[in-house]
């Protein structure tokens, strides 16, 4: 009886394991969020099916912006990945409020929207869906809580001034005298439109966010320019570190008996005039080196180009022995190239810590020069006096005299002429 028993208990204790293999199997396709196998493979961003309000909308009621995708929107990042960093409320008031519901994604000010305010909502490119697929555009909705959207606007572009290029995905202010706060970020090109606006006068700052944060902070490159829309012409912004001190010598290096190179702690304003008069070299007996004359960075280097375009004409026009058909222009490079000539470079040249002194008479060789330069302006528009001391070199030494004594050649000695 008892075996009997134990052989009957054996079918339900196979009946309870495979009932617990099954639940467990369902327990990990429920907790899998990989899509199911056999189907092709999702490599499409995500698509941004619909914006409420409507772009252009007045009186707006609604309390969030609705921005309405065709999937998932993946809301797991950190850092740039954050949800919230790819969206830029305009006027802003802090950082938006951003709540994630899947597929849809609803953006609002921190305290709300304002009566009778026009406002942009950005969002801006890299948002992703489930399996990493980033979005590579951006989209703005215009509308207005109050019967009206102004129409003033400003747009410019922002460049990185000791580099001379443009700067991609620059964060852009615009404060109104009533301290209201406009913001935009440059497309990947420098340009930016910060807008629509109330009439008025403005300062316009350009950052390049190193990270992120909107802000200007101490190590970041910006600039500022007071504006009062509408405008002839785009606002240029040269991006550059500021402070609020004047420029002094830093060094003071012999390029050779006639020619100094003085270097700045600080770039100088490129729009000054300096000529001779700024600077004075005195002997340690304290008389006076002339100078003749005073170069910028910039002068030497438009004088190299100038000089390697005289050398390319004369060689143009010294070849006449061979008559060449003229090559047929590409239309793609001749497009391409004026395309990144308009707007590439900013209008004003760099600025740089650096001038070059022409002496009227040689250095000496182990003498000690003291260098004055006053009415210098650095870029923060402040200057003040300083002064260098430098010591040349002592003469080369004389080059050790041969001791060897020249011996007169050899002749070749004859060979005996033999008896006939």
């Amino acid at each position: 009886m008892v075996g009997s028993a134990r052989h009957a208990a054996h079918p339900h204790r196979g009946a309870v394991r495979l009932a617990l293999i099954l639940g467990a199997l369902a327990c990990m396709a429920c907790a899998s969020a990989a899509p199911p196998p056999g189907g092709p493979e999702d490599k499409a961003a995500p698509v941004l099916v619909r914006v409420t309000p409507e772009s252009a909308a007045v009186n707006a009621r609604e309390s969030a912006v609705n921005f309405v995708f065709d999937e998932t929107i993946n809301d797991r990042g950190t850092g740039a990945q954050e949800v919230s960093k790819f969206f830029l409320i305009s006027p802003v008031e802090g950082a938006p409020s951003v709540a994630w519901h899947r597929s849809r994604i609803d953006v609002r000010p921190r305290h709300g929207f304002r009566e009778n305010t026009a406002y942009t909502v950005t969002l801006l490119p890299g948002l992703s869906d489930l399996r990493g697929n980033v979005m590579k555009t951006g989209h703005s909705v215009i509308f207005s809580t109050g019967p009206v959207i102004p129409t003033l606007r400003i747009e410019g572009i922002v460049f990185d001034w000791q580099t001379e290029r443009p700067v991609p995905r620059a964060f852009i202010e615009a404060m109104a005298t009533d301290s209201t706060v406009y913001i935009a970020q440059a497309d990947s090109a420098g340009h930016f439109s910060v807008g629509p606006l109330p009439s008025g006068s403005y300062l316009v700052r350009g950052i390049i966010d190193q990270n992120g944060n909107r802000a200007l902070d101490r190590s970041e490159l910006s600039d500022t320019a007071r504006v009062l829309p509408p405008l002839a012409q785009p606002v240029e912004l040269l991006a550059i570190l500021r402070d609020t001190l004047p420029a002094r010598i830093l060094t003071v290096e012999p390029a050779d008996s006639l020619t100094l190179r003085v270097t700045f702690d600080r770039p100088l304003d490129p729009a000054q005039s300096i000529g001779t008069g700024n600077f004075r070299l005195v002997r340690a007996d304290s008389s006076i080196v002339a100078l003749v004359s005073v170069r910028t960075a910039r002068q030497d280097a438009d004088s190299a180009k100038a000089a390697v375009g005289v050398r390319e004409d004369s060689l143009r026009r010294a070849d006449t022995t061979t008559r060449r058909a003229p090559p047929v222009p590409d239309s793609r490079v001749t497009r391409v190239g004026a395309a990144a000539r308009e707007g590439t470079r900013p209008s004003r040249p760099p600025p740089s810590p650096t001038v070059t002194l022409r002496l009227a008479t040689p250095l000496a060789h182990a003498t000690t020069y003291r260098l004055s330069a006053s009415g210098i302006v650095a870029l923060s528009g402040r200057t003040a006096p300083s002064d260098r001391s430098f010591t040349t070199r002592a003469p080369p030494a004389p080059k050790p005299a041969s001791d060897s004594v020249t011996q007169p050649p050899r002749s070749t000695p004859r060979a005996p002429a033999r008896p006939e």
